[in-house]
């Protein structure tokens, strides 16, 4: 989620190589919510609702400032952005344990992960499909496990090219016929009922997020045989058995390969890959049948993504652009916090000021299209959607006030005395920290020099050691550079 002193320490020891399979090998940090704030009325006990979304949210940013297991921890996050359950209209319990299900999922096969997502409370609730009868059947889930976790709308090749007929119009991966069919198959689950000694008024648990849905009632599934995408599902197979297949199908098309690693590539490496990086990926998510492990293996040690390791040699366009959160996290890091930094007038909660926190995208298509181009070319550059005027206002004075106070920092365990002995001999040394830190040491001229020239004179500045030091990674944070540290 960035690179902090201790990170970047392991990785010179261990190698790139090894210190993936090191992190591969941890186990998930899961989000454990307090028992208190399961099961309880979420209309009549306001104070309780409250501090459920706090834990939520803070549990979220704690892990991924703090968690030791980085890369599944990034991985879940990008799964979060196309795999979407959004806590707009799932609730605060709901969402950590969706979390908890694309960490368990994040280095497993994809394959497994989308039965895992099929059965989530959190997703059932989401696209509805706790409500498809075998005689009422909702689309909702059904579509989307097609158009946008799985095959996509059109034919691809394994380079990500799109196949196009002899007219020249792309060639469609499905037919509203397979819509109907898919949600046939995927008919019959619904929320496990909770214990009678739990039930409550309005009750914050009442999809019982914490276990995975199950078969409704044998006459809620539709038995009948399907035809998904041009494989048959046999007659006489109950809810479980149809799953299976439909997953199985899903796996199998020539489409899932190229369409999830493109996202997963976007997601940690760079928004625009090559062709051939994106056919080297693709194809070994094929080979290894969605080896999730394998897959972000290759993708972080593709020749392409390596270049960077010298910076400044990446080929041009190659990178990518860090939306709000992953850049605030990145920060946080880079700073050696073990916590996220807590607001200064209200402790409970974590200090951050944008439109982009996990798991609260405004629909299912995410915060930001995978298709978005940069303006005046024809780059990908999803997140850039995300660099809005309010964006830049509330970057222009976030660190600098928010950091006023050092308390803030010391509470969220912040290396702060290593930036206090670098302030203390010169601004030069704390902007040598600085390059270190965020620009792994090749900060460039024009920006360093623009920092050092943003402080000459100002004294309302150096009112505290951290004011300071947050005036200047406000100002480093807006800077082509910073953005395209991958």
């Amino acid at each position: 989620m960035g690179p902090s002193p201790d990170a970047v320490a392991r990785m010179r020891t261990r190698g790139h190589a090894a210190w993936i399979d090191e992190q591969v090998r941890k186990p998930a940090t899961r989000i454990t919510t307090p028992s208190d704030l399961i099961n309880f009325d979420q209309v009549a006990d306001r104070a309780r609702n409250d501090r459920a979304w706090s834990t939520h949210t803070n549990s979220l940013f704690d892990l991924a400032v703090g968690a030791d297991d980085q890369l599944r921890t990034r991985v879940a996050w990008v799964l979060s952005n196309f795999l979407v359950t959004s806590t707009r209209k799932v609730n605060a319990y709901g969402g950590s344990e969706y979390w908890n299900t694309l960490m368990t999922g994040a280095l497993g096969t994809y394959g497994d992960l989308l039965k895992a997502i099929s059965l989530s409370p959190a997703m059932g609730h989401y696209l509805d499909n706790n409500q498809n009868r075998r005689y009422s059947l909702n689309e909702n889930y059904g579509r989307e496990l097609m158009q946008l976790f799985s095959v996509g709308m059109v034919m691809l090749n394994p380079d990500g090219s799109v196949q196009r007929d002899s007219a020249g119009k792309p060639v469609e991966t499905y037919s509203q016929k397979d819509v109907i069919e898919i949600t046939r198959a995927l008919t019959g689950w619904d929320f496990v009922p909770i214990a009678e000694s739990q039930r409550v008024m309005n009750n914050h648990n009442f999809a019982n997020y914490g276990m995975p849905m199950a078969v409704r009632s044998t006459g809620d599934h539709d038995t009948g045989s399907k035809v998904v995408l041009g494989k048959t599902i046999a007659a006489g197979g109950d809810a479980v058995k149809d799953l299976n297949s439909v997953v199985d199908i899903l796996m199998a098309h020539p489409n899932t390969a190229p369409f999830v690693s493109l996202r997963l590539i976007q997601g940690l490496t760079t928004s625009d890959p090559s062709s051939a990086y994106l056919r080297r990926v693709s194809t070994v998510f094929e080979q290894t049948r969605g080896d999730l492990a394998a897959v972000v293996k290759a993708i972080l040690l593709d020749a392409e993504a390596r270049a960077g390791d010298v910076p400044g040699k990446s080929a041009a366009g190659f990178g990518r652009i860090r939306e709000p959160y992953l850049l605030h996290i990145g920060i946080l890091r880079g700073m050696g916090c073990r916590l996220a930094v807590r607001q200064r007038d209200n402790p409970s909660d974590i200090d951050f000021w944008a439109d982009q926190r996990p798991l609260q995208a405004e629909s299912v298509f995410n915060f930001y299209p995978p298709n978005h181009r940069a303006p005046g070319s024809n780059l990908l550059a999803p997140e850039q959607k995300t660099l809005v005027s309010r964006e830049f206002s509330r970057r222009l004075g976030r660190y600098n006030w928010a950091w006023q106070s050092e308390s803030v920092l010391s509470a969220a365990g912040c290396d702060v005395e290593s930036f206090k002995k670098a302030m203390a001999v010169s601004d030069d040394a704390l902007l040598d920290a600085l390059s270190d830190r965020y620009f792994r040491g090749a900060m460039p001229p024009t920006v360093r020099q623009g920092l050092k020239d943003g402080v000459a004179g100002q004294s309302w500045q150096r009112e505290s050691a951290t004011q300071l030091l947050g005036f200047m990674v406000q100002f480093a944070a807006m800077t082509p550079p910073m953005g395209a540290v991958k």
